[in-house]
């Protein structure tokens, strides 16, 4: 009688029982047999080293970001990237915890600690998560109608806090209970809702994604919407960085020259902290061997330029890096990589968003000053 136990490889099981004239049965926990040893043999070795990534709708750039990795590192049936469009990074978070087949996802650091604080998904979930690496910052957007001109002016009115699920919709939320202001919450693409301003039915959409956002870039300048400025204070001194939109970045809603403040959320790769000694784990621990090892390919077109401003050493303060990633980096510091093109430090910036989230406190201003230096010498390890 012939015995397996699940730590035997598929394709073993498969080859050993096709080769006794034996057809593997559903049942049995196999693919129903296409009648063929051949055929049989490539369905299993298809599904012998595929992994996925839950990440985002085409409003943000979670979408382009898995696709740009899927292109990288995918090498066929020796490893093959299936990127899942997501509702974002709440629903990513879940996903990663809860769904079958889903083994990695892109989250914001928003949404990873307040899962934390407030053990919505059990008091556990900093040991059932695992970060893979840090990766960018997604800034801010808030796009109101001309009418609007500070936060306070959107209290009960109508703003789009994007799709149910994101990153963006939680982030929302906080930040406005943070400062008090309470508009009516819409949910919808970021596409849609810009229609609705046009028509007045509408005052404003958030989007926490990757600048320059492709819906933004479009809208009319003669329509008079404008990027309003988050300030770094209040609801977000704890999970946020400073940033900055430029007219360069938007043209139809920054007059050229001007800036305008906000703040931007680091994304994560993240995994399930699978056993070690499961299969799960051991296709991620080979994804991120080629995923690290060929992370140069990142820096050349046509892949998104903000993957020459990551680090892929960079920590995650809280959170526990996945054990693959860390012995990859461990085992090659020479080879770890740095960003060729790290973003400048925009210290004049900081320090103004610092004086007014501590008003008349310098010492509190130089501990925020100085938590950005670190944050951004991070950024540079």
């Amino acid at each position: 009688m012939i015995r397996f136990t699940k730590a035997t490889p598929y394709l073993l099981m498969i080859g050993l029982l096709l080769h006794l004239g034996v057809t593997p049965a559903l049942s049995q926990g196999f693919p129903a047999s296409t009648g063929s040893r051949a055929l049989d043999l490539e369905r299993v070795k298809a599904n012998e080293n595929v992994v996925s990534i839950i990440s985002g709708n085409p409003n943000g750039g979670y979408l382009t970001i898995a696709h740009d990795i899927a292109a990288v590192v995918d090498d066929g049936d020796d490893l093959r990237v299936l990127p899942i469009v997501g509702k974002g990074a709440v629903g990513n978070m879940r996903d990663v915890l809860f769904l079958k087949g889903v083994d990695m996802g892109l989250v914001n650091t928003v949404t990873l600690n307040n899962y934390k604080r407030n053990q919505a998904l059990g008091k556990h979930v900093s040991h059932q998560v695992v970060y893979i690496t840090r990766l960018f910052e997604d800034e801010f957007h808030l796009l109101v109608r001309p009418e609007i001109n500070e936060l306070k002016d959107l209290e009960g009115k109508e703003v789009n806090f994007s799709d149910a699920g994101s990153g963006a919709q939680l982030s929302a939320q906080l930040m406005f209970a943070g400062f008090g202001v309470r508009p009516r919450e819409a949910n919808m693409g970021q596409a849609d809702a810009i229609e609705k301003m046009k028509r007045g039915e509408m005052f404003g959409t958030i989007c926490t994604c990757l600048k320059p956002l492709r819906p933004y870039q479009g809208v009319p300048k003669e329509l008079g919407f404008k990027l309003l400025a988050i300030p770094l204070e209040g609801p977000m001194l704890e999970d946020y960085v400073p940033a900055t939109f430029t007219s360069a970045d938007y043209p139809n809603l920054i007059p050229q020259g001007a800036t305008v403040e906000t703040v931007a959320v680091p994304t994560a790769l993240i995994a399930y902290n699978w056993p070690q000694n499961h299969d799960r784990y051991r296709r991620i621990a080979k994804f991120v061997d080629v995923f690290f090892g060929k992370f140069e390919q990142f820096h050349k077109a046509p892949r998104h330029v903000r993957w020459k401003a990551v680090n892929l050493a960079a920590e995650l303060k809280g959170w526990t890096r996945l054990k693959a990633a860390q012995e990859w980096l461990d085992k090659v510091p020479a080879q770890r990589p740095t960003p060729s093109a790290a973003p400048g430090i925009d210290t004049v910036l900081a320090r103004a968003q610092a004086a007014r989230a501590a008003p008349s406190r310098p010492d509190e201003q130089e501990r925020l000053f100085q938590q950005f230096l670190e944050w951004s010498r991070q950024q540079k390890k």
